[in-house]
């Protein structure tokens, strides 16, 4: 399975004669379509052939190239030359390879100079949060990825946005934080309607908050899309390890088992070319062990991801596949007590909620993960959970829509609001609507 043949068209071996066929910028931290890199710097040469060997599907290329960029010297001083490194570093964090990632990092920073461009400035934060965020350190990653969030904004580095909020929207899935989640997936709309380059993250974040927000119909269209796309789903493989399972997973919801085997070809095709990369090999073994029902590709992902969330989710299927053998009970309550300890260790409190009702379903309890925590005093004194309920009931979600994305049931979102509507003295849902928008 993992050597069939890759769906698309195949990059050009001769990289310098590789004409692609849609106009985009030619390095990832443009300011604007035809914010083209100057000149025929060798530098700026080595960065272009990687920013697009990497939207082709071919890490392996573009890792090369971006090093290539790193070591040759620009003596024009190309601003996007100056980059070049923070690409490489981005990739090296695509391609889960984070101990490298994180040495080449603080390196660069030890090199910098004090006086730099807001730019850079902007880089710097975004790409370290993205780092710190895949190493499961998912406060600290946030944070730095606001903090340049804020730079980039206000200095216009507008094709650097998207890859910060994607990071800002996904925290927050997983942080069951719907109202922030959507927050960040309105921007990445916004910045997608200009054409930014390399979309194909942006397309798969919202439709996990589509699917999140309405069930997996709301998300269905954006699930086609991004399958049926062969620029976009291959660059996706690449870029996300999550991204393969999630969509077999969607569309086994969906009853689109097409498109599922779509997903797993091109994830096989992908691993077979880029071979040198565990995480692709994972996420292969990941979807191709969810569409086939294989227990054995399903563990060997789980434990060859190098990504503690992925490692997670990966034991969380397997878990589901022996679910419905009675001779597998301890094993599979081992295997979801392990995703449950992995996904709290990152901060998915969504996904540990999930863990913890799927666990009771064996008769095992364990402690309510609380719903993501808020900044400061809470209003009316609601808790956290009471308040993710009023968010998601004045947003006009059924009992049974709120329940589904805090993974608690309807009775226990009932009991909730009740509590809701008695610290903030209203009657009903519309009541509460009106107050909760008089309060924001």
């Amino acid at each position: 399975m993992l050597e069939s043949p890759p769906v698309g068209v195949e990059i050009s071996r001769d990289q310098n004669s590789y004409i692609p066929e849609r106009r985009f910028p030619q390095h990832p931290f443009a300011g604007s379509v035809d914010d083209f890199l100057p000149g025929s710097c060798e530098a700026a040469g080595f960065f272009r052939r990687s920013a697009w060997s990497w939207y082709d599907g071919r890490l392996d290329v573009g890792l090369q190239e971006a090093a290539a960029a790193v070591d040759v010297k620009c003596d024009d001083n190309h601003e996007p030359c100056e980059l070049a490194p923070f690409w490489h570093i981005a990739l090296l964090i695509k391609a889960r390879e984070l101990d490298a990632a994180w040495r080449a990092l603080n390196s660069l920073e030890m090199r910098r100079g004090a006086s730099e461009a807001e730019r850079v400035t902007a880089t710097s934060h975004v790409i370290r949060g993205d780092l710190l965020f895949a190493m499961g350190r998912v406060e600290e990653g946030l944070a730095e990825v606001n903090a340049g969030l804020r730079v980039a904004e206000r200095c216009g580095a507008r094709s650097l946005l998207p890859t910060g909020y994607v990071v800002m929207a996904l925290g927050a899935l997983r942080r069951a934080d719907m109202r922030a989640c959507l927050h960040f997936v309105d921007k990445l709309t916004g910045e997608a309607l200009l054409g930014y380059f390399g979309q194909a993250a942006g397309a798969w974040v919202t439709a996990q908050a589509a699917e999140a927000r309405g069930g997996v119909d709301n998300a269905a269209g954006l699930i086609a899309g991004i399958v049926t796309h062969p620029f976009v789903l291959r660059q996706l493989l690449v870029s996300e390890p999550a991204a393969a399972s999630w969509l077999v997973r969607a569309s086994g919801k969906l009853g689109a088992r097409d498109l599922a085997q779509a997903v797993v070809i091109a994830a096989c095709a992908a691993s077979g070319k880029q071979s040198r990369f565990g995480v692709v090999r994972a996420a292969a073994l990941h979807a191709a062990g969810l569409l086939e029902k294989d227990s054995c590709k399903l563990l060997e992902a789980a434990n060859l991801y190098p990504d503690r969330w992925c490692g997670a989710s990966a034991r969380e299927d397997l878990a589901g596949l022996l679910a419905a053998r009675r001779s597998e009970r301890n094993n599979t309550i081992h295997i979801l007590e392990s995703a449950l300890g992995a996904y709290t260790a990152v901060g998915a409190t969504r996904d540990a909620s999930r863990i913890v009702n799927k666990l009771r379903d064996f008769g095992v309890r364990r402690g309510a993960i609380r719903a993501v925590e808020r900044d400061g005093d809470l209003p009316h004194g609601l808790t956290n959970t009471e308040f993710a309920v009023a968010e998601l009931v004045s947003q006009g979600h059924t009992n049974n829509e709120v329940g589904r994305q805090l993974f608690i049931s309807r009775h226990t979102v009932a009991f909730h609001l009740k509590k809701v509507y008695q610290k903030m003295s209203v009657a009903s849902r519309v009541e509460l609507a009106a107050s909760w928008k008089a309060m924001q």
